[in-house]
C-alpha cells in the first residue's frame, strides 16, 4: 500500500510528511500481487473520507483467486481492525476485493454513509445493521436473499440490488427514507410489491441505470464515489 500511497504526493522522495497526510481526503488502491500485508498505513491519513481498496479479481488467473481465497481471513481481520479506527470515512468501496461471505467486519463502522461492495460472494448482510448512517448502499451481484437486516438502515436512500436474488422485497417498504432501488422481481408477488414502493415515491428500476443513478446522487447532493462498473 506504501507504493501506491505515495503516488498520491510524490513516490520519488520514498515518504510522505505529516501535513501532506493531513491533506489527503480520497485514496484509491490496488495491490497487483494480489495481497496486502496491512492497512494499518490508512490511520496515518486522518482526514481520509473516500476509500477504494481493490485486487481487481476479475482479471486474476485461476491460481491467482485460489491464494486469495486463502488469505481471506487475513483481509477480513484487517479490514475489520482498521476501518473502524478512521472516523471521518464516509464513502466505501470493496468491489472485486476479495470473496466475502459475509459483511460482519463492517458491524463498527457507523460512520460510513456510502459502500460499495459488487461483484462478490456474500452470502447474509446481517452485519450491515449496524452501520446506522448508511446512505447509499450498492450491493450488486451477489447471492444473498434475505433483506431483512436493511430494514435497520433508517436513513438509507439509494439501494442497488441488481442481481441479487432477493427473497421478501416486501421488508423494503418500512424503510421512511428510501428514495431509489434497484431490484428485479422474482416473482408477480414481488412485482406486486416494487409497484407499491413507487406508489411511496420510491424510483424503481428492475436493472442498474447508471445515468439514472447519477441524477439521484445529484438530486441528493451526493457524489459518486468513481471507478463506475
Amino acid at each position: 500500500m506504501a507504493v501506491q500511497t505515495l503516488y498520491l504526493v510524490d513516490s520519488g522522495r520514498g515518504k510522505v510528511l505529516k501535513k501532506e497526510a493531513e491533506q489527503i481526503t480520497s485514496i484509491y488502491t490496488t495491490d497487483p500481487d494480489g495481497r496486502f500485508t496491512t492497512l494499518e498505513d490508512l490511520k496515518q491519513f486522518p482526514n481520509l473520507t473516500r476509500l477504494s481498496l481493490t485486487y481487481d479479481t476479475e482479471a486474476m488467473t485461476d491460481e491467482e483467486k485460489a491464494e486469495l481465497k486463502q488469505l481471506h481471513p487475513k483481509n477480513v481481520q484487517m479490514l475489520s481492525e482498521t476501518l473502524p479506527d478512521l472516523p471521518k470515512l464516509k464513502e466505501l468501496d470493496l468491489t472485486y476485493f476479495d470473496y466475502f461471505e459475509n459483511v460482519d467486519f463492517l458491524s463498527e463502522c457507523d460512520q460510513i454513509e456510502t459502500l460499495e461492495i459488487r461483484y462478490n460472494k456474500i452470502q447474509n448482510i446481517d452485519g450491515i445493521n449496524g452501520m446506522k448512517n448508511l446512505h447509499v448502499l450498492d450491493l450488486r451481484a451477489n447471492p444473498f436473499t434475505d433483506l431483512t437486516p436493511l430494514t435497520e438502515l433508517d436513513n438509507l436512500e439509494i439501494l442497488i440490488l441488481d442481481m441479487v436474488p432477493a427473497k421478501n422485497p416486501e421488508v423494503l417498504k418500512s424503510l421512511p427514507s428510501l428514495k431509489m432501488l434497484v431490484l428485479s422481481p422474482q416473482d408477480p408477488g414481488q412485482e406486486i410489491v416494487l409497484n407499491e414502493l413507487k406508489n411511496q415515491g420510491v424510483a424503481v428500476y428492475n436493472e442498474y441505470n447508471q445515468e439514472a443513478y447519477d441524477k439521484k446522487l445529484e438530486l441528493l447532493g451526493r457524489e459518486k464515489m468513481g471507478n463506475e462498473i
